[in-house]
């Protein structure tokens, strides 16, 4: 059986802070699921200056090297969450966690718990955040809010495959918005899962997209989506956003 999506704890509800994990989340946490959790990231000053607590000195500076306060405090919510997600998950207090930094900037946990075998990503989208975690397989994560685009067929023709523009330029104008963003979110998140982000050459994998079709991989390179080794899941967030995961199928050595 493959892996599947559990979506453990969600916040979607405004100004409404994420309750604690709940006892015993971690005994359903195994080899074949994919915990995804969402967040509300517009808290109150007071929880914005809590969470900022429990950041390391390198990310309350990088919090405020933002222009904007609502960027900082974004930041600032979306971090402290994530340590309280691995803290909960690690057995430990969230300003104990530490995070190191892969070449092209994906964050990973510190060697000396490589024991644990967990591996996560976060992605946000204005004001939601989604976390998604694993044990001992490579995953990526992105959300974005569909909406319509005025530069949204130029976006394609520059960024998709040509598979995937095409499949994109065959649909008719209301499925437009969905179609582009499924593509997005989902080629995000396997460049995200690999490490390399931006730096991956999107038109060298393709994805579907059109509305309704199974998120798959259909192609890396010139190896079959079926072969590639990596699985990749849709989930809706939220009203109006749209998510993806991709995670590799094979377990770490």
């Amino acid at each position: 059986m493959g892996p599947m999506i559990v979506t453990v704890e969600s916040g979607l509800s405004k100004g409404v802070p994420i309750a604690p994990l709940p006892t015993g989340t971690d005994a359903s946490f195994t080899d074949h699921v994919i915990e995804v959790i969402v967040a509300r990231l517009d808290l109150g000053p007071e929880a914005v200056c809590a969470s900022a607590a429990v950041l390391s000195d390198e990310e309350r500076q990088r919090a405020n090297r933002f222009a904007f306060d609502r960027d900082r405090s974004r930041f600032t919510v979306a971090r402290s969450r994530l340590r309280q997600l691995l803290g909960a998950r690690l057995d430990m207090r969230p300003d104990s966690v530490e995070l190191v930094y892969g070449k092209r900037g994906k964050p990973a946990l510190a060697r000396r718990f490589a024991s644990s075998g967990l591996r996560f990503n976060v992605a946000h989208s204005d004001d939601v955040a989604v976390y998604a975690f694993s044990r001992g397989h490579e995953i990526g994560i992105d959300v974005e809010t569909v909406r319509v685009l005025p530069d949204a067929d130029d976006v394609a023709a520059s960024f998709f495959s040509r598979r995937e523009n095409e499949v994109y330029r065959s649909l008719a104008p209301r499925d437009k918005p969905l179609g582009f963003f499924n593509c997005w979110t989902r080629k995000e998140a396997f460049i995200k899962a690999l490490g390399e982000g931006l730096y991956h050459p999107l038109d060298h994998f393709d994805v579907s997209l059109a509305p309704g079709e199974p998120a798959r991989i259909l192609r890396v390179g010139h190896i079959p989506g079926n072969l590639c080794g990596w699985t990749l899941h849709s989930f809706l967030p939220g009203p109006g956003l749209i998510g993806a995961v991709a995670m590799r199928h094979l377990p770490l050595h």
